[in-house]
């Protein structure tokens, strides 16, 4: 293609915008709309995927055994609960190691564990429980019920179990959301191009008499579309940076116990989430166009 017609087909495209000014207007409205939606779900079903997989890494399962159990039946119990499918490491934790992280943790308050030392320590010989994956809790809780010689389980479950129904529904309800806006902005974008198809029928049919051919006619419409996608995608990507920002640092700021977790950098957010809606916004204007193009224009 040459450089005259790809100008020529930029000039014919920012033509037909700027003509149809109130309808490009609309157009670039709905897709950042749509583009907005999309920011937004991913940036919390991302943030949502990275609190689960630091719960991956740091939640595990306490298991407290009966009773003083000898070395012998401590090391049988640790081997049943490292033959359970999933686990991936089992830590035991004698009493004096419990009570000396508990006055770690507590720092400068360890005062309220006076009186408390390696002969009369009230803590329970324990295993810490590495998974594969948080979603094996469940199963893994039903094989340890199993075991003799436990007297109590501490697990994260049902938090987890929350955290994951709340980004299934959460991502199920995004899409639909995303699925509505697309049509409507594809809809508003193909009467943008429409409108262009008309004020220039003539000069499209004086062009199909001297021997145009079908893309020559259509690239310009064509680009109107990819511009109304992209100019609608990059604003609210644009405003989204600084907001997400801002959101953060607040929940931080505002709720102390939010710091127990991270969420991710705006830089590894955006890395991802920038070309992907760009690119989202430019196919809505590309189907808008073509759409348009295919029902309207007689070529």
């Amino acid at each position: 293609m040459r450089p005259s017609t790809i100008k020529y087909y930029l000039r014919e495209g920012l033509s037909g915008l700027k003509k149809n000014l109130l309808m490009t207007m609309a157009s670039i409205m709905a897709v950042m709309a749509c583009i907005s939606i999309v920011s937004f779900s991913y940036c919390v079903a991302s943030n949502l995927q990275h609190i689960l997989q630091q719960m991956e890494d740091s939640i595990g399962i306490s298991v407290f055994i009966s009773g003083d159990p000898t070395s012998q039946e401590i090391e049988d119990m640790k081997s049943k609960i490292k033959g359970i499918d999933h686990v991936i490491d089992v830590q035991y934790i004698s009493p004096n190691d419990a009570l000396g992280a508990l006055k770690d943790d507590w720092g400068a308050e360890e005062d309220i564990f006076e009186g408390l030392d390696d002969t009369n320590n009230p803590l329970s010989h324990s295993f810490q429980i590495t998974l594969d994956k948080i979603e094996s809790q469940s199963g893994v809780l039903g094989a340890l019920k199993g075991i003799d010689g436990i007297d109590n389980i501490r697990h994260g479950q049902t938090e987890t179990e929350l955290i994951m129904k709340a980004n299934k529904v959460f991502n199920i309800a995004s899409v639909l959301v995303m699925l509505i806006l697309g049509i409507i902005s594809i809809m508003i974008i193909m009467n943008t191009i429409r409108i262009s198809v008309v004020n220039r029928r003539v000069e499209i049919n004086i062009m199909k008499y001297v021997g145009a051919t079908d893309w020559f006619i259509r690239w310009p419409f064509i680009i109107e579309g990819v511009i109304i996608g992209m100019v609608g995608a990059v604003i609210p990507l644009l405003i989204g940076m600084p907001i997400y920002a801002k959101i953060v640092s607040s929940l931080y700021n505002y709720i102390p116990v939010i710091k127990m977790i991270q969420f991710k950098l705006m830089g590894d957010v955006y890395i991802v989430l920038f070309p992907v809606a760009l690119g989202f916004g430019i196919i809505l204007g590309i189907i808008g166009s073509i759409t348009s193009i295919r029902k309207h224009l007689r070529v």
